[in-house]
This record gives structure tokens, sequence and C-alpha cells, in this order.
């Protein structure tokens, strides 16, 4: 054991030796730099009198090694007073030594700023001050220096960096001014506070010192890896973007020509949900172009997230970077964080930078030679003026339903799952590409045996991550009716069969459906979307009313942008919470929605169904936007006896007594969902349904309508 330990510690120290045999602290490798710059400060700015001397050099450590005069700690004290006068003296005599001393500019640092000079062509000036600034931040003895000069005002500090450097005040002003290369990349920047010491005032991309510093990694372009990266590979094909053809042609051809014709300032912005495949795009877009695809980094070397500002240098440091590279493409992802608003002007409806820094934003969208892709999740928070700037704005939304069947039918396809599972799943609207992705990749992992638990942890895993999202965990949409649906059996005030050839025909059409509960006007909606063979979009109140002012009607707009692009039947559910008479209207935005539903109404080329159980108090001037208004009653007694065959025959019960048809047609105000109910309320049952409980079960639904049982609730006062 003890051999061991001794091994393993004489490999350590060995280690160590070699460490400190090939690495050179910037305090040893640049010291003839570091005390030419702090003679100048000391001297050339009157630092020196600024220092507190009177009590002995104790204090000002730092100070004196910066200059290599650290031996004079020992030799004066307060016994040995050091004056001010003799200490110049002393000062201009290292001065003197230095001066006749051949400084040279080499060593890593500086052959590291001439590779990146070479790459986005820093010129002399620029590399000494992106010297200066490296060192500054990572030499404490120049720190300790630079505090000797105190709080340096705005104005003062190009003056002050020019005599430190030994450069004219013009030529450093150009360099640090804000159209300069240094300020745009982040490279090297003035805080432009009023007062504070020269570190403050002076700030550098966060770590560049750690690049230029290097002396392992030859290759500057990988170590700015920090900063971006090559993209990552496509996993998609174009095909996969199919329900997006048109906007993913434009992209194809308008980034084509940008990057043929070295179009300045070619922007475009892909938003959407999470998961939607918006990255994923534009690796496919690079690929299928055949172009070099760079990514902004969104994590630094320590994998902790860089703030807004870093990434933006980055992103600018990346174009200055690549500028000369032909056919490129810069992905600037997860945006959110980079356009701020101060929300001052949110009560008007207008959207507002936080300050200055928007006409900044709109010089960097104008500029750039490298064509750019920017991603966001959401746009609502970026300001008016900024989204003008960019050349092509596309919302990627989650994929139509024929797509999520397709996308979930290629990830799930070594679990073995059911086509039926993967069709009802594929009625949830919110279910995109990356959470199909990530759960097939979860559920793979547990080698489970049986279809049905891969299935049911499938629905697990991605219930669950779109509850945390906010979204419907509901998997099981539009879930069939326990009853075999006849349209002959519905009580319609027009004929059903008419109206759905004449869809077949036209396939557009406004129509208002109402009438009691329970009498089939959900049901014939999704009927009349099989026959067409298109998909349902149900829509109900409580999915489209927000406690925001304006937010409903953006909601509203969604809708019927859904079931356009889904070219889907779309379907209102409680319709009458938008279609109250406008003239009883207390409040404004009560009128704005019905407004914005007859708008949208009036656009809509496709089918378009609201149901309602409330006729009373209906909108007049809206009902007349509707082509039909049919009403949907209780079922007469024929169909009532006809239901009643069919349900017994679905759950192969033979009718054997005459006499039911009699009772059964005796029966008024039944619906086809009173039937439903009683089938499933038959799965609590100990027995089996069968003619006298499928009776029994109907008889106890009307009366529940016809006496309320449970009418009068609270207290009752004589």
């Amino acid at each position: 054991m003890s051999n061991a330990i001794e091994y393993i510690t004489a490999t350590i120290k060995s280690k160590l030796k070699n460490m400190s045999k090939s690495f050179t602290s910037p305090t040893e490798q640049y010291q003839e730099i570091i005390i030419l710059w702090s003679l100048r400060i000391l001297l050339d700015l009157k630092g020196y009198t600024l220092m507190d001397i009177s009590f002995g050099l104790y204090g000002n450590e730092r100070a004196l090694a910066a200059v290599g005069l650290e031996n004079l700690l020992d030799k004066y004290d307060e016994d040995n007073e050091l004056s001010k006068k003799k200490f110049r003296k002393i000062l201009l005599k290292q001065n003197d030594k230095y001066l006749k001393k051949e400084i040279k500019y080499d060593g890593t640092l500086y052959k590291n700023i001439d590779k990146l000079a070479e790459l986005i062509d820093l010129n002399p000036v620029e590399k000494h001050l992106l010297a200066f600034g490296v060192l500054l931040h990572s030499v404490r003895d120049l720190e300790g220096i630079c505090d000797v000069l105190g709080d340096i005002s705005s104005h003062s500090v190009v003056s002050v960096l020019a005599t430190i450097l030994g450069l004219e005040v013009p030529q450093v002003r150009q360099a640090l001014s804000s159209e300069g290369l240094l300020n745009k990349t982040g490279l090297v920047r003035l805080s432009r506070d009023e007062h504070t010491n020269l570190e403050y005032q002076i700030s550098i991309l966060d770590e560049i010192s750690d690049v230029l510093l290097d002396e392992e990694e030859a290759d500057i372009m990988e170590s700015l890896k920090r900063f971006f990266m090559p993209g990552r590979k496509a996993n998609l094909v174009p095909q996969d973007f199919a329900h997006i053809q048109e906007d993913y042609d434009i992209l194809v051809r308008y980034l084509n020509a940008a990057a043929s014709k070295s179009l300045v300032g070619s922007n475009v912005l892909i938003y959407g949900p999470p998961g939607t495949g918006k990255s994923e795009l534009v690796r496919t877009l690079a690929r299928d172009l055949k172009y070099t695809l760079y990514e902004v980094t969104t994590v630094d070397g320590d994998e902790d997230a860089i703030m807004y500002q870093g990434r933006v240098d980055a992103y600018q440091l990346c174009q200055q970077v690549l500028k000369r590279k032909q056919d490129t493409i810069i992905l600037f992802d997860e945006i959110e964080d980079v356009f701020i608003r101060d929300g001052s002007m949110e009560r008007f409806g207008i959207r507002t930078s936080t300050d200055s820094k928007k006409g900044w934003f709109n010089m960097v969208l104008e500029e750039n030679e490298v064509p750019a892709i920017w991603v966001s999740n959401v746009i609502h928070h970026i300001d008016e003026a900024i989204l003008r700037r960019f050349d092509y704005v596309m919302e990627l939304k989650t994929p139509p339903r024929k797509t999520r069947i397709k996308i979930i039918s290629q990830h799930t396809e070594k679990l073995g799952v059911s086509e039926s599972w993967v069709k009802k799943v594929s009625l949830n609207e919110d279910l995109a590409p990356g959470l199909i992705a990530r759960a097939a990749k979860v559920v793979g992992e547990l080698d489970l045996a049986e279809r049905e638990e891969r299935e049911q942890s499938l629905e697990r895993v991605i219930s669950n991550t779109l509850h945390a999202m906010g979204y419907d965990k509901n998997l099981s949409k539009g879930a069939t009716s326990p009853l075999s649906y006849r349209p002959d059996v519905l009580n319609a005030d027009f004929d059903l069969e008419s109206l759905q050839d004449g869809l077949q025909k036209c396939g557009q059409g406004r129509f208002c459906i109402y009438g009691p509960p329970g009498t089939g006007k959900s049901e014939y909606a999704r009927h009349i979307s099989e026959v067409l063979d298109k998909p349902l979009i149900l829509k109900r109140a409580s999915d489209l009313l927000d406690p925001y002012v304006g937010v409903t009607e953006q909601q509203i707009a969604r809708m019927f942008d859904q079931a356009m692009d889904e070219e889907g039947v779309l379907l209102l559910d409680e319709a009458d919470s938008f279609l109250q008479d406008r003239s009883r209207a207390s409040q404004s935005w009560q009128i704005s929605q019905v407004n914005e539903l007859l708008t949208q109404m009036e656009r809509f080329e496709g089918v378009f169904l609201c149901s309602t159980n409330l006729m009373d108090n209906l909108d007049q001037a809206s009902l007349r936007r509707f082509d039909l208004k049919i009403k949907f009653d209780f079922i007469k007694p024929e169909q009532g006896w006809e239901l009643y065959k069919q349900v017994l025959a679905d759950f192969g019960v033979h009718l054997e007594d005459d006499s039911l048809e009699q009772k059964v047609r005796a029966l008024r105000g039944l619906t086809p969902g009173d039937f439903a109910t009683v089938v499933r309320q038959n799965r609590f049952s100990k027995g089996a349904l069968d003619c006298n409980s499928l009776l029994d079960g109907l008889k106890r639904e009307i009366e529940f309508k016809e006496k309320g049982k449970f009418k009068n609730i609270g207290f009752v006062v004589d």
C-alpha cells in the first residue's frame, strides 16, 4: 500500500515538474514589456506622485514588482524614508535602462494575436491594444500598477492608453471607437463609465485570454471553438420538412443567392415552439446547399451558459473570422436573451428595446458579410424595428398530423408500437419532433419486452414533458365514441347527406350547428373530417380564452392558421363564448373577440363548424355569416329504436322481447349522447349490458334531464 502511495506521489511530482517547465506565466514571459508599460504609468502619467511612500514602500509591492524594483522594499522603510524626488531618480534610471533595450513583442500571446489578425484584419494599433487588454486582465502586477492611477474618467482613458503603449491618441481613439473592429467583436471595449479604474474601463471578450495565451494549441481556429464551431451533422432530410415546402424552397434560393452574390446584411429569423426542428432545419438547409455551417456556442469552456452580450460578441467575432470563406452560413441559436425589451411602452401595445442598443442591433443586422440564420423559440420580445431588419421571418410550427404520424413512426420503428397507437398519439397538436425523438431514445434504453409496456412508457415520457412545457398532456384527444356512428339517427333540420355531398364537391363552408347537449354535433364534425379525409382541428373556449387583453384574438387567428396549414376541418366547440350579442357587451375586448372570429371566418377557405348548446342572445349579425344554421334536436322515436338495436348488436345481445320496441319509442328527449353515457356507465356494473339495463339506463338519463335531481343545491329560504 505504501509503495503505491509513493509511486502516485512521485508521478504527480514529475507531472507538476514537467508542467512548470512547459508553461511560462504571463508575468515571466512578458516581463520586459510589462516593465516598460509600468514605467510609462509611473513617469509619463506621473503615477509615482500618487503613491503613498511616506512611511516606506510596503503596500506598493505589486507596483514595484511591475517595474522590476522589488529590491527597494528592503532598502527603504519608515526609518529610512524614500522621498518622491529620489524615487523619481530611481525610476528614471530604470527607464533609461529599458529604453536602451530592444523590447521584443513576441511570445505565445503575440504569435496568437498575429494569427487572429490575419483572420479578421487587425491593424498594429488594434493588436497592441488587444495585447494590453489581455495582460491587464491576466497579470496582477500590471493590474496593481494601473491601480496607482486611481479612477480615470471616460474622457481621458484614450490618452492614458496612448501614453502607456507609446501610440498616437487619434490612432487609439479610432481603434476603440464604436465603429472599430475591437468594439464590434467585443475583443476590447471601453466601458465608458464616468469614473473607474483602468481595469474596469477596459473590458475584453470572455475567454479570449485563454485563447491567446494558449501555448499548446497551434491552430487558432481550433482555439476559437470556444466562441463558434463547425455545425453539427444534420439528422433530417428535406422531405422531413414537406409541410413547409414553400418556405423551404424560398430559403434555399435566397441563401444560395446571398452566398453566391456576397450580399451584405443577409439574415433569416426562424421561430417556433421548442422541439419543432428549427436547428435541424438550418442544418438540413446547409447540407442541401452543400454549404459549411458554423454555430455560435451557447456555453463556455466550463460548460456554463454564456450571457447575451458574450454571445453577441462571439457572433460578431464569428462574422469577422469567416467573412472570407465562401459558401458559409452561421447559425445563431437560442437568441431569446439577445434581444431584451424594457417594457415601458407595453401598455400601449408597442414593443421597445432597452436603450440605444436597438440601433446597434440594426447595424449588426445590416453589415454582416456571412449569411446568418437566427433561431428563437419566441419573438414577442423583439422590437418591431429589429424584426423589420430580417430579410425572411418564418414560423416553424408543430408539424400537421400527417407529418406527425410519419415522424412518430420513424422514431418508434425499432420499438414496434402499433399503428393505432401512432394515430392516437398523433392527435396531440403540441407533439413536436424533438419531443418524440427524446421519448423514443429514453424508452429504447428500458429493454421492455411487451409492446403495451413500451407504448405506455412512451406516453408517460411525452405527457410529462408536455405538462412541464405548459401544454395539454392528453395523448388520447379525439377518442372514439363507444357507439357505432350512424348519421341517419341524428335529428337535424337539414339533409345531412346532402350537406356531406356538397362538401365533398366544394370542400368549403361555414356552419353553425346548435342544439341540446348530446345530440351529436361534435361527432358529426368528426364524421365530416373522416368523409373528407382531413384531420379534425378541435378547439374549445378553454383553448382560446386568455386573461390578457388581445391574446384571445391572437389565439383565434392561430386556430384558423393551424386549420389552413393542416388542411383540416375546424370545429370550434362552445362557440357561444365568442358569438354573444355585441350590443350587450360591457367591455371592448368582448366586441373585439367577436370581430376577430368573424374576420377570420370570412378569410378561411376550408370547412369551419361552430357548435353551441345555446342560441339565445347570440349575435344576429354573426349568425348571418354562416352558410347554414343547423339544429340538432332530440332524436325521433324511430331513430331511438334504431340506435337501441344498434347498441345491443354492438354488444352481441339478441333482441327477443318484442314489447321493448314500444317502450323505447315511448321515450322522449333522447339523444345519442344518452346511449353513450349508459354504455360507459355499464363499465361499473357487475352484469353485462342487456336489453333491460340499457332501457333502464336511458330512462334514468331522461328523468335526470326532466326533473334535474340535483337542481336545488344550497339553502332554501321560506
